[in-house]
This record gives structure tokens, sequence and C-alpha cells, in this order.
């Protein structure tokens, strides 16, 4: 198995993590800031090193990647603290996120 099929795999499972950590919010368990955290450290990280190791002309998308991942993290935030506007930096994520994955890479 290669390195990065590994890293793709850490991240998909980190993404459904992440989905069931806002799931059991919305269900108000009280451990969703837990499994949402523990769903944010692959991706975070994974955006990171792409971001790292991309080349110059796909700088842009990563950035906007990794700066989809830090909404996430403020989430976990609001989530830990029981702030309602949670959804806000879910929304702003998805968005970011909904943005790079239709915009040409030229």
């Amino acid at each position: 198995m290669s390195f990065y099929r590994f890293l793709s795999g850490l991240y998909y499972a980190g993404m459904i993590l992440i989905l069931a950590g806002v799931v059991m919010n919305i269900a108000e368990m009280n451990t969703a800031p837990l499994i949402f955290a523990m769903g944010l450290i692959p991706v975070l990280g994974i955006r990171i090193y792409n971001f790292i190791i991309a080349p110059v002309h796909r700088k842009r998308t990563n950035g906007i990647l990794m700066i989809s991942a830090v909404f996430l993290a403020m989430a976990v935030a609001a989530i830990y603290y029981q702030k309602g506007f949670w959804i806000v930096f879910i929304a702003v994520s998805a968005m970011l996120d909904g943005y790079v994955s239709f915009r040409k890479i030229t």
C-alpha cells in the first residue's frame, strides 16, 4: 500500500468522523466535540501537508482548503463551548470546499 493511498484513507476516515461529530452535536450528545476533533486532526494535518508539498500552481487551491479546515477547528471550539453559531463555521467551510471542488485548475 502506498503512502498516498494511506493518507487518502485517513482523510476519508477523518471526514466521516467530522460528519459523525456534527450529527452527534445536533442530537445533543456529550461526546460530539471529541469525535469532531478526532476527525479534524487527520483532515487538518493532510491539508497542511498538501499545502506544503503543492506545486506553485496549486498553492492557492490548497491554501483555500487549509483555511476551510481552520474554520472546522473554530467549529469544534464553538461546539465545545456550546455556542449556537458553530453552524456558521461549518457552512463557511462547506462553501470553501464546494468552491474548490468546482474550480477549474489551470
